[in-house]
C-alpha cells in the first residue's frame, strides 16, 4: 500500500517550500499553501519562469509569522496581516481582488529581484474557482496554477533518474504530496483515495513547465529532466510528471499516513 513520504506548501508561490510532518487539508489547498503570490507593475504573477533567482528564497513558519529568507538577508511577514489596499491581479485566466499588505515588504523582493513588484495575499472573503470537466466540475484553488493538490511518487522520480546522466532531486516538482510504495507513474491512475481524514479526487495528470529544469539549490536552469521526459511522457504537445488533485473532504494529513484507494 502506498504511503505519504513528505508534505510540502509553499506559501508564497514559486519561492521555496515547507516541510511538514501534518498539515490540514482545505478545498483550496493545504492549510498557508500559496495563499502569498509576487505580481509585476501590471499585477501579472511571478514565477520561476520569469525569475528563476526565486528558488533561492527559502521559507519558514515560525510561531504566527512566515519567515523568508535571501542569501543573508531576512524578512518577517506575520501571518494574520493587515491590507493596505486593494489589487487587480491575474493568474492564468483568473482575474480577481488581492490584498497588497505592506509597501514595505514589497520593496523587500524589488530590491533583491531588482525589479518592481508586489506581495499580494489571498483575502479569506474571496474564492478563486477552478472549473474542469469531471465531476464535481469545480473546485476553489489558492494561488496554484490550476489545482490545490499535487501527488508525485519517488518510484516515478527513481525511474526519471534512471534515464539521466545527472540525477535531479524531487523539489523541483514541487509537489504537495510525496508517496512511496507503488509503480512509478501509478499516481496517475488513482481515481478516489483518502489519506488520514482527508479524501482526494484525481483529475488529470501534471502538465509541466521549464521550472523542472531549474536547480531548486542555486536557480541554475538546464535542459533536462524536460529533454528526457519528451522521450517517454509526452501526450501530444505537454509533458506529464505527476497528478492534480482535488479535496473531496476536509481532514487532516500526516507523513506515514496510508493511500488507501477508494476507487
Amino acid at each position: 500500500m502506498p504511503i505519504v513520504e513528505a508534505i510540502n506548501i509553499y506559501p508564497i508561490k514559486s519561492l521555496g517550500g515547507i516541510s511538514l510532518s501534518n498539515v490540514s487539508a482545505l478545498e483550496e489547498g493545504f492549510e498557508d499553501d500559496r495563499r502569498f503570490m509576487l505580481v509585476d507593475e501590471n499585477g501579472k504573477f511571478l514565477t520561476q519562469r520569469e525569475k528563476k533567482e526565486l528558488a533561492l528564497f527559502s521559507c519558514q513558519i515560525i510561531d504566527n509569522e512566515l519567515v523568508v529568507s535571501y542569501k543573508s538577508d531576512e524578512l518577517l511577514i506575520p501571518k494574520q496581516t493587515v491590507a493596505e489596499r486593494q489589487m487587480d491581479v491575474n493568474i492564468w485566466s483568473s482575474k480577481l481582488k488581492a490584498e497588497m499588505i505592506s509597501t514595505a515588504f514589497s520593496e523587500w523582493f524589488s530590491n533583491r529581484l531588482n525589479a518592481k513588484c508586489y506581495l499580494v495575499k489571498m483575502p479569506n472573503s474571496i474564492a478563486r474557482e477552478k472549473i474542469f470537466l469531471k465531476p464535481p466540475f469545480k473546485t476553489k484553488v489558492s494561488f496554484a496554477d490550476g489545482y490545490p493538490y499535487l501527488i508525485l511518487s519517488k518510484e516515478s522520480l527513481k525511474l526519471l533518474n534512471s534515464k539521466l546522466d545527472e540525477p535531479v532531486s524531487i523539489d523541483r516538482f514541487r509537489a504537495n504530496i510525496i508517496v512511496s510504495g507503488c509503480k512509478a507513474h501509478e499516481e496517475d491512475s488513482w481515481k478516489e483515495f483518502q489519506i488520514g481524514t482527508a479524501g482526494f479526487k484525481n483529475i488529470k495528470p501534471c502538465a509541466r513547465c521549464t521550472v523542472i529544469t531549474i536547480d531548486q539549490r542555486t536557480g541554475i536552469k538546464s535542459k533536462e529532466p524536460l529533454l528526457s521526459l519528451n522521450n517517454y511522457r509526452k501526450k501530444g504537445n505537454k509533458i506529464y510528471f505527476g497528478s492534480n488533485a482535488i479535496l473531496t473532504s476536509n481532514g487532516a494529513i500526516s507523513i506515514g499516513d496510508d493511500v488507501t484507494l477508494l476507487s
